[in-house]
């Protein structure tokens, strides 16, 4: 069965315009497949809540969170930090530190 889309208020459509830090976050259903935008907009077994605005994804991902919430492995992670880029946001200065220097923190 196939995966359905996540959408949090009735009526609510995909973004059609330019991608701001204050939009939705289903904004992001553009440029984000399906997969990713669930296992982010659910954010299961995250110390954090769901992400509500296209800034929050950009704040978790410059605080290097997103690889906390479940089944968001290194592929939806990417695909994630591309979507972000695709929309025309500037996520240059806020790079988040390579995964093997995140393991080597914790």
């Amino acid at each position: 069965m196939a995966e359905q889309v996540v959408i949090k208020q009735m009526g609510m459509i995909p973004h059609h315009g330019p991608v701001s830090p204050d939009c939705p976050v289903e904004c992001l259903l553009t440029v984000l497949s399906r997969m990713s935008f669930n296992r982010l907009t659910r954010a299961e077994h995250a110390p954090f809540p769901p992400p509500r605005t296209v800034g929050d994804v950009m704040d978790l991902y410059m605080r290097s969170q997103l690889r906390k919430i479940g089944g968001l492995g290194r592929r939806r992670f990417s695909e994630i930090e591309a979507a972000l880029v695709l929309a025309g946001l500037n996520i240059g200065r806020c790079q988040p530190p390579p995964a093997s220097e995140e393991r080597a923190a914790r």
